[in-house]
């Protein structure tokens, strides 16, 4: 272990620049912090590189964590609590900050089955829409989620947070929409895509197949590429002024349908 009490050190330097590009250094590492997070790495055997902590902001309930999390690493790093708040992204910090493998998938790696059920969201702008829908994904029993024509980084530290972790336990792959839609054709997938003008109600559809959710951006929508590519095309009853549901509400409600014909 190793003892950092100031600023000027290298790997606190390094750190304050994984902060501030949300998160990404690598593209085969990410940031965690918070205990849920972490226990949620932990349990999915996530490979620990460097972990840094700070003993005055773990309360005792706490230690036992830091425990499993250390034993994880041989790279460990005792941090000063004002060194530390310099490198935490929340403003009340918890004392750990893990440096973690976190490697994506690519779409030759998604195990085809009978009963596949992938979530595919397209271009969504902001961190904790795309980690909620991680988290609504993982509800629904999705452990494949590929990110289309990305716009956000899921390795943003508030991705993470909103995904309370279950990213660690999901396949996420990124890929351009025009080879997401060529995988899902070549492979028999069926294409639902969500859309506030489409004809059907997405409870009128049949999910007990093979099936690829779509959702897209919450300022655009989704790009005509998938909807004239899609095999249906579903809509959410809007009996208000409103024309659609934030993108995670709409998933939400869509992905439970299937959920419910599925089980």
């Amino acid at each position: 272990m190793i003892k950092i009490s100031s600023a000027k050190n290298e790997k606190i330097k390094d750190l304050i620049k994984f902060r501030n590009k949300n998160g990404k250094l690598s593209e085969n590492q990410i940031l965690i912090e918070g205990s849920r997070e972490l226990e949620r790495a932990l349990a999915a055997n996530i490979k620990f590189i460097e972990i840094y902590f700070c003993t005055d902001l773990i309360h005792s309930d706490q230690k036992e964590l830091l425990a499993d999390a250390t034993s994880n690493s041989k790279h460990l790093y005792q941090v000063d609590k004002h060194i530390f708040e310099k490198i935490a992204f929340k403003n009340n910090p918890f004392g750990i900050i893990v440096i973690a493998e976190f490697i994506p998938a690519k779409l030759e790696d998604i195990s085809i089955t009978d009963n596949s059920f992938i979530l595919v969201a397209e271009s969504i702008e902001k961190p904790g829409n795309l980690g909620a829908l991680m988290r609504t994904a993982d509800g629904a029993g999705i452990d494949t989620i590929i990110l289309a024509n990305k716009i956000t980084d899921y390795r943003n530290p508030n991705v993470i947070r909103a995904s309370t972790g279950t990213i660690f336990s999901k396949k996420i792959i990124e890929a351009t929409s025009a080879d997401v839609i060529e995988f899902l054709k070549n492979n028999n997938i069926e294409i639902i895509v969500a859309d506030p003008y489409a004809d059907k109600m997405y409870y009128d559809v049949d999910y007990s197949k093979k099936v690829a959710v779509v959702v897209g951006s919450e300022a655009f929508g989704l790009s005509d590429e998938f909807k004239d590519q899609a095999d249906t095309l579903v809509k959410i009853p809007m009996k208000g002024f409103a024309d659609s549901l934030n993108v995670n509400q709409a998933a939400t409600i869509v992905l439970y349908e299937a959920v419910r014909q599925r089980k």
